[in-house]
């Protein structure tokens, strides 16, 4: 590996543990409050909670693949680490909405929900096809002394996207019915980021403490590749199974704080929003190390079995937005149709990885 050097050997295996500890610790802190701030900001700006969860603090939580797979490419030369850590991030943030299903009352959490964010998964699933196919060409693209089509088409497709949540981010409450909550649940469905108390740092503020906590992020998840790589390699273990499972869960934990706050205060949507947009994002970029990966198209320079994360988590986004388009599922131990196939998916890939890497 590039990062693998004579002197790694010398290094501890509990030092380096000790590290990517320590990076996981300041990504969750420093993330915490990254979307806080990013809250304050949409709230001071009256942005929408589509706006708000899919594009601030989607972006805000992707933080940590987005300089991780910067570093992958540009200083660690693993862009197997890049690939898996942001395919099997997408994994992992699906598995949140059986997390939130659980937690939601009797009825399914995915009746909840607006059916517009149809929309935004459909997005998802789009760009995540346009991966898999990069996989499926792999062979035949290995010879483009650069990046492949594919790669532009996902910035077009998830600029277009962004646009669309601009213009319509603002959806209506969507009033789920009311006999299917528990009586004492304090939680609505219909409230939005809109509701929440008004007890909020003043924009500069927000701004600052958005930056601080940003440059934070930026400075562990830059870190993190190197030590993940050093650990696979004292392990044995390939940077595919680490980055697919491991990185990918620590890069994920700020997706997972902000998705239960937001679910603890009953925004619900931008719970989903989140979930989703993150997804969106890390696609996006997927492209842009592509672009910054120079020894030509990245997915002809990675494991094959990323196609099988790739079409995982786009069967987990199809099965997604059929829960959203079908509604009142049955439940079994407090969990809907949907989730159980969510759960299932997950357990395939990870099995997958590991076997076939």
């Amino acid at each position: 590996m590039a990062g693998s050097a004579s002197g790694v050997d010398s290094v501890p295996m509990i030092w380096l543990l000790v590290q990517f500890a320590a990076c996981a610790g300041v990504i969750v802190a420093a993330g915490t409050f990254l979307v806080r701030f990013g809250d304050a900001i949409a709230e001071r700006l009256k942005l929408g909670s589509l706006w708000a969860g899919a594009i601030l603090i989607a972006t805000a939580t992707s933080l940590p693949e987005l300089f991780t797979g910067i570093s992958s490419v540009l200083i660690f030369d693993v862009p197997d680490l890049a690939v898996s850590t942001l395919l099997g991030s997408c994994v992992f943030n699906l598995l949140l909405l059986v997390m939130l299903d659980f937690l939601f009352s009797k009825s399914s959490f995915f009746d909840g929900i607006n059916p517009s964010y149809i929309v935004e998964a459909a997005f998802a699933l789009v760009l995540m096809g346009i991966v898999a196919l990069g996989f499926v060409f792999a062979r035949e693209m290995a010879a483009f002394p650069w990046i492949w089509p594919g790669s532009l088409l996902i910035i077009v497709v998830y600029v277009f996207a962004v646009r669309v949540s601009l213009r319509e981010g603002r959806f209506p409450p969507y009033i789920h019915d009311p006999e299917s909550q528990d009586a004492g649940n304090a939680r609505s469905p219909s409230r939005t980021v809109e509701d929440k108390p008004k007890q909020l740092p003043s924009l500069r503020q927000a701004i600052a403490g958005y930056s601080v906590s940003a440059a934070l992020v930026i400075a562990a998840a830059l870190w993190l590749p190197g030590v993940a790589e050093q650990i696979a390699d004292r392990a044995g273990i390939g940077a595919t199974v680490l980055g697919g499972i491991a990185v990918a869960l620590t890069t994920s934990l700020p997706e997972i704080v902000t998705t239960l706050a937001a679910f603890r205060i009953g925004a619900i949507d931008m719970a989903f929003s989140n979930v989703i947009g993150s997804n969106m994002f890390n696609v996006f970029i997927l492209a842009l190390n592509d672009m910054l990966y120079l020894k030509g198209p990245i997915t002809s320079n990675s494991s094959p079995v990323h196609l099988t994360t790739a079409l995982v988590a786009m069967t987990m986004t199809g099965v997604v937005i059929a829960a959203l388009a079908v509604r009142k599922q049955r439940r079994f131990l407090r969990l809907s149709i949907a989730s159980w196939v969510l759960i299932a998916g997950f357990f395939f890939n990870a099995i997958a990885i590991i076997v076939l890497s």
